[in-house]
């Protein structure tokens, strides 16, 4: 597939996001990374996506695990599960269940 691992509906991956800003900082550095004046503002960027990579891929899972949480409920419920059931295997609530 590539550079990147593609998902079913044609998302990037939060990793493959993470690979890519990392990729462009690296060639920014390379590019601009003699002129002293880009030096800093490079290894300032450089910085804060490294911090802030970590956090977005963290959240990007919590959401997508949230998502495969509440499709597998919907799917359950629309299977005629029981409400018991399907609270005790999502870990959903009965109103959170009922809204789907």
């Amino acid at each position: 597939m590539g550079v990147f691992t593609v998902l079913v509906n044609n998302y990037i991956t939060a990793k493959d996001s993470a690979m890519l800003l990392r990729r462009l900082l690296n060639m920014n550095l390379e590019l601009y990374g003699k002129y002293k004046e880009f030096v800093e503002v490079g290894m300032t960027l450089k910085q804060l996506a490294d911090t802030g990579i970590d956090e977005a891929i963290e959240k990007a899972e919590a959401k997508a695990k949230k998502i495969g949480i509440s499709q597998t409920a919907k799917a359950m419920k629309a299977g005629g599960e029981a409400m018991d059931k399907i609270i005790r295997y999502t870990g959903l609530s009965r109103r959170e269940i009922m809204a789907l």
